[in-house]
């Protein structure tokens, strides 16, 4: 990476309205200053928000960037020297209050910022009176990571704004779920424990131009005891409110492993993907936990793929940028996954040592009808040529979809026209079933080879 791109990189961490770091920031530095003060001393959040207010929305650009400004400088003034503070959000904060005795210095803080803001403030286009809130939050009880510990003092502050208060500080009752929600958040931990129900399916990856398997994605499935399969969404929201990241990434980590050691030992030798998230990124240990899991089954680096949202891209950090080269130096492809729906441009993918991108489906489907569609789909295969890396387009569900994505450059294809996601079992025998007869489609840009064999159902 040169000192323009490292250069680029920190700039983007800055808040330049208010000189703060991003909210980025504070999620590498927390789980650090944990660390530093342990023993008896603990570490509180304290997420301060100005409530939503018609006025606020009246302002002006400039007014509202001096309005940020003086806010952000109030607040400073109002926190210890060794406390953090960090943009969130257009009106929402962060301040990180290390080496803690107990919650009560946390308690007073927000108490202090609450009385702080009584009057109106001033702003170029008049007095505005200003509603702030905040909700707290103490590591490790509400949360042993960062993540969870801010959620934690995000569902206070909203707690606070719903009943008047001006402040308040988490309490387990403020998440008060249904019977049947508190069941499944039961069964879900006893299923990162051990017990069965979680599961991967893979998906097979096809090569347009022959026909062939070249790898696989893996797919979250689960299987509650009485029967009904979760939404993957919904499974990995549940294990963000119980702040079963770190657990599940381990087990994901060895199921990857453990399946490709299964296809080897059938004689399939392509790679597997598997997602990963931007808390996941933010761990410096990740490299080395894959690494053991790989070991453990002895499984080459290269077989494994990594795919990156492209929404968390925006809060790539040095930590992250370090992580993902740690991560290529020992040998695993890395891909970014749903391209063209963040919010980050372009260029970045210039900085970041990925190998591959995925064109997200929404574009996919559209492709036959939406001319628009279809020049993002070029636009996409053009930079990635330009950058060597290799394109897949997901959700291709009919020959037509496969004809025009490969007639724009499109060299690889994942979706049901192919086959959908199915147990490690069934995707061997599928496999077999294809090896010598490769998966067959015809439409728009392809050569016809006959009728499309009809994979096996999941």
């Amino acid at each position: 990476m040169t000192a323009s791109s490292f250069a680029d990189l920190h700039n983007d961490l800055i808040d330049h309205i208010t000189g703060l770091p991003r909210y980025a920031a504070a999620l590498v530095e927390i789980p650090h200053l944990a660390r530093q003060f342990g023993g008896d001393r603990t570490l509180g959040v304290m997420v301060i928000a100005a409530a939503a207010d018609p006025g606020l929305y009246r302002l002006t650009p400039e007014a509202g960037h001096r309005l940020r400004a003086d806010l952000t400088g109030q607040l400073k003034g109002l926190l210890r020297p060794a406390d953090r503070l960090y943009s969130v959000s257009h009106w929402e904060w962060l301040a990180v209050l290390p080496d803690l005795p107990s919650s009560a210095p946390l308690q007073l803080a927000m108490l202090k910022v609450d009385g702080h803001f009584i009057d109106p403030l001033p702003t170029i286009q008049g007095r505005l009176a200003v509603r702030i809130v905040c909700g707290g939050a103490v590591w490790p009880d509400d949360g042993e990571d960062a993540l969870h510990l801010i959620q934690s003092a995000r569902i206070a502050r909203l707690m606070a704004e719903r009943e008047g208060h001006g402040h308040a500080l988490y309490a387990r009752a403020m998440e008060r779920a249904d019977a049947d929600q508190q069941n499944l958040h039961s069964e879900l931990q006893a299923t990162l424990a051990g017990a069965p129900g979680l599961s991967l399916h893979l998906q097979p990856q096809i090569d347009l131009a022959s026909g062939a398997c070249i790898g696989c994605e893996a797919l979250l499935r689960w299987q509650r005891s009485n029967g009904d399969q979760v939404p993957p969404p919904h499974t990995l929201a549940a294990i963000e409110r119980l702040g079963q990241r770190g657990a599940f990434t381990r087990w994901l980590l060895q199921q990857a492993a453990q399946i490709q050691h299964r296809l080897a030992a059938a004689g399939i030798g392509i790679s597997l993907s598997i997602n990963v998230s931007a808390h996941d990124l933010l761990d410096p240990e990740l490299p080395d936990l894959i690494a053991q899991s790989l070991a453990t089954w002895e499984i080459a680096p290269e077989r494994l793929l990594l795919e990156l949202t492209e929404t968390l891209m925006v809060e790539e950090t040095p930590q992250v940028v370090d992580v993902l080269q740690r991560l290529r130096r020992q040998g695993l492809r890395l891909a970014i996954d749903d391209f063209g729906t963040g919010y980050a441009g372009m260029s970045y993918l210039q900085r970041l040592p990925v190998q591959e991108v995925k064109i997200d489906q929404c574009f996919v489907r559209q492709a036959e009808e939406s001319k628009k569609d279809r020049e993002i789909i070029a636009a996409i295969v053009r930079l990635a040529r330009r950058l060597k890396m290799d394109v897949l387009a997901e959700g291709v569900e009919t020959a037509g979809m496969a004809g025009v994505v490969a007639e724009l450059g499109c060299k690889r294809a994942q979706g049901y026209l192919f086959a959908r996601p199915m147990p490690v079992d069934d995707f061997i025998a599928w496999w077999r079933d294809h090896q010598g007869h490769p998966v067959l489609w015809s439409g728009r840009g392809a050569r016809k080879r006959g009728r499309p064999r009809k994979p096996r159902p999941a």
